[in-house]
């Protein structure tokens, strides 16, 4: 009566790839329930650390890294953005940082952006850089070979 559409089990996931076997009704106990093996991302979302919260320790994956709060420690991921309120001390290694915020520490990076209002202070290596005017770079800075 209310519902005229019924929704099937690939509508309500569109961003997952689910094995039809795994989802038949007669698996219908926990048991034989989806693995997460058996799902696939569409699109990966970034990981977040939301402003007003506070990380202290490692963090080490494959993705994106957005940092709004602070962190302190190290962190090893394909992509890191610092967002404008957000705060890194510590040891960094990605493919790819962009800032917005602060970082103090050493950065290991292959392209580093640094937009206006970013803060960079530490020993920092890359082989690509961009720097928008109103940013501000200190410390030992080294260029590398890609």
């Amino acid at each position: 009566m209310f519902n005229k559409h019924k929704t099937t089990k690939a509508q309500a996931y569109p961003n997952t790839y689910q094995d039809s076997d795994a989802l038949s009704e007669e698996n219908s106990d926990l048991s034989n329930s989806v693995l997460p093996s058996k799902i696939m991302n569409v699109a990966q979302k970034p990981t977040i650390i939301s402003e007003g919260a506070a990380f202290e320790g490692q963090l080490v994956f494959d993705g994106t890294l957005h940092i709004d709060g602070k962190f302190k420690g190290t962190i090893k991921v394909d992509k890191i953005t610092v967002g404008k309120n957000g705060v890194l001390d510590g040891k960094f290694q990605a493919n790819t940082v962009v800032v917005f915020g602060e970082i103090r520490g050493e950065v290991l990076c292959e392209d580093l952006t640094l937009n206006s209002g970013s803060n960079v202070d530490g020993v920092i290596q890359y082989a690509s850089i961009k720097i928008q005017q109103g940013s501000s770079l200190s410390g030992e800075i080294n260029y590398k070979n890609k």
